[in-house]
């Protein structure tokens, strides 16, 4: 466990170690977050419906993501509390037997996902009108679905062991290529929104091959191989810890997404649908950013929980709470400020740009709460608290988002949809901080710390 990896966990100044984890990530996500722009940017050349179909089949894509994620999040905070013990089998165990069985979920989902393909379409807010473009994208969507759930699953287990270069290589790899064929296979082939989906399963394909290319030459920390493949209830329980709430983050995402869309549809048609959509994109490249430092911090808080670090743990939270929160600031303030000429990029009808300079400044204030109520969240996760991790994890798109969904647009109409996320974003920072103070003073921490040693 000498390895440079653990020295950089264990041992390097907080800052530096939370920022080297981070920005490999961050540039990695952001890149991702770049890849949704530029695909939405050209889908969106092709018409409001097009745009309208690839945000109906967006909510899927999350889901698909949720067991991806909830395996990897799962095994990843596992893994890092295993190799601070100085456990370093049981840590294999725990990477195989993730890894194996988020492969096994992957293909059982996109033969079902594929069987009932219209009933899922209609749910997630299809019109009867756009349902035949929504198919022709999201066929070859749920085809990569196994892969794009790997991929979530390796990205995290690499972060865990201190691999975040190779997993920021194998995302932007993959997000980058995308960009290349989707003007090729969408303009030049011909191929339409089609063109797009293909783009992205192929992509998806590279990057997995990429990132488990790191496991089959053996030079990553943690192994994956078939003799660590050994299922137990024990194991999958502590996975499911972190995992469960990941994976209920996630699903509810993807169905508030869902009842976004049907929402929009009925206050403003495909057109508040299409801006919804744009607006989701845009906002996404931040997020995805502020997700970055989050998965950066997990690994340092992890490892230093586990070894029983009080004092770096401390300053791990308070160093990502001020980086996180930084960041969020500044991405707002770009987005209210150059709000026209970002939405303008995707050629929008009139109705969808001027629905989405309303929503902007709604969309673009939510970042901020979240960057912070994303670092409290990680932490739980981190420490394997999974009653408070759960709870925190439902509560922003579930327990808020989707009653401000159902009781805002009624009062407010158009700008009730537009504020309903931001709504559910000051109320989870305000549900987290209530959560978050005993540990603020590290007396609950040290608690924590006697109970994980009796």
């Amino acid at each position: 466990m000498d390895d440079k990896r653990i020295h950089l966990l264990r041992d390097e100044k907080i800052s530096k170690a939370i920022v080297h984890m981070s920005i490999p990530a961050i540039i990695g996500l952001m890149v991702m977050g770049i890849y949704n722009f530029v695909d939405t940017m050209f889908v969106a050349w092709l018409g409001t419906q097009a745009t309208g179909a690839t945000q109906v089949v967006f909510p899927i894509m999350m889901l698909v993501s949720a067991f991806g994620l909830s395996f990897g999040m799962g095994g990843g905070s596992f893994v890092s509390r295993l190799m601070g013990m100085n456990k370093k089998d049981e840590a294999n165990k725990v990477g195989t037997v993730a890894f194996y069985t988020v492969i096994i979920v992957g293909v059982l989902f996109t033969v079902l996902a594929i069987i009932g393909m219209e009933s899922l379409f209609s749910f997630f807010g299809a019109s009867s009108e756009m349902m035949s473009m929504t198919k022709e994208y999201g066929f070859y969507i749920l085809l990569g679905s196994v892969f794009t759930m790997g991929n979530m699953t390796l990205n995290n287990l690499l972060r865990a062991e201190g691999s975040a270069k190779l997993s920021m290589i194998g995302m932007a790899s993959g997000a980058i290529l995308n960009m290349i064929l989707d003007p090729i296979f969408i303009f030049v082939f011909g191929w339409g929104i089609q063109g797009a989906a293909i783009a992205t399963t192929l992509s998806q394909i590279v990057s997995f091959v990429i990132l488990f290319s790191r496991y089959v030459s053996h030079h990553s920390v943690v192994r994956i191989e078939r003799k660590y493949f050994k299922p137990e209830w024990a194991l999958y329980k502590e996975i499911f810890k972190v995992g469960i709430p990941t994976f209920l983050r996630q699903v509810l995402v993807s169905l508030s997404l869902g009842f976004m869309n049907q929402v929009a549809m009925d206050f403003g048609g495909s057109n508040l649908l299409a801006a919804t959509g744009i607006l989701f994109r845009v906002t996404m490249i931040p997020i995805y950013g502020i997700f970055g430092i989050g998965q950066g911090f997990q690994p340092v808080i992890g490892y230093n929980y586990g070894s029983k670090n009080k004092k770096r743990v401390m300053e791990s939270v308070s160093f990502a709470l001020k980086f996180s929160a930084g960041v969020a600031l500044v991405s707002c303030l770009v987005l209210v400020v150059f709000a026209k000429p970002i939405l303008g990029v995707f050629r929008p009808e009139a109705a969808v740009l001027d629905y989405g300079l309303q929503g902007m400044k709604y969309y673009a204030t939510s970042i901020v709460f979240m960057g912070l109520t994303n670092i409290i969240g990680v932490f739980y996760q981190a420490l394997g608290k999974g009653k408070e991790s759960l709870i925190l994890s439902v509560s922003r798109q579930g327990i808020f988002f989707i009653p401000a969904l159902m009781i805002l647009p009624g009062m407010f109409g158009i700008r009730g949809v537009l504020a309903s996320q931001l709504v559910a974003d000051v109320l989870t920072l305000i549900l987290s901080g209530m959560f978050f103070i005993p540990y603020m003073t590290g007396k609950r921490l040290e608690e924590d710390l006697v109970l994980e040693n009796s």
